[in-house]
């Protein structure tokens, strides 16, 4: 079985930066977590803890927080996320609120709607194969405020 050990819980480099009309500078930190089992089993609870050592089959739980720390407002924001190496993304997991998320298999070269993404033979790229998450959202960021993504991937 594959374990990992992650040297800190906030990854920040592998979010790219922000993209604004005007040149504002947001920061984006990345956020890795899983879920851990607490109480009793009669009575089960789970807690979110940082992602400091990982099994192989583990789910891994990322935000992306986007922070605006300009006093303008940062327009037409999109953030695109590496899904870490040695993790494969979770169907249906990327969300936001007010985002729009579209998806690479190319590295982050070109993204399109999970429909939209065609492997060379034609058929549809399967989520195994993203190798980049991007939300745009939809709304401007304003000064000083916090946007969150999420998404979850499967530690190899």
């Amino acid at each position: 079985m594959k374990s990992l050990v992650l040297v800190t819980a906030w990854l920040t480099a592998f979010a790219s930066l922000a993209i604004a009309t005007e040149a504002v500078e947001l920061r984006t930190e990345l956020v890795a977590e899983v879920r851990e089992s607490a109480g009793t089993a009669e009575r089960p609870t789970f807690r979110m803890v940082p992602a400091t050592r990982l099994s192989q089959g583990q789910v891994v739980y990322y935000t992306v927080r986007i922070t605006n720390p300009t006093p303008v407002f940062a327009n037409k924001v999109q953030v695109s996320q590496l899904i870490p190496a040695n993790t494969s993304y979770v169907a249906g997991s990327a969300a936001g609120p007010g985002v729009d998320i579209e998806f690479s298999i190319d590295g982050g070269q070109t993204f399109a709607r999970p429909e939209n993404l065609k492997q060379t033979d034609g058929t549809r790229a399967p989520p195994a194969r993203y190798t980049h998450i991007r939300w745009s959202l939809r709304n401007p960021l304003a000064p000083g405020a916090t946007a969150l993504a999420r998404f979850r991937a499967t530690f190899n």
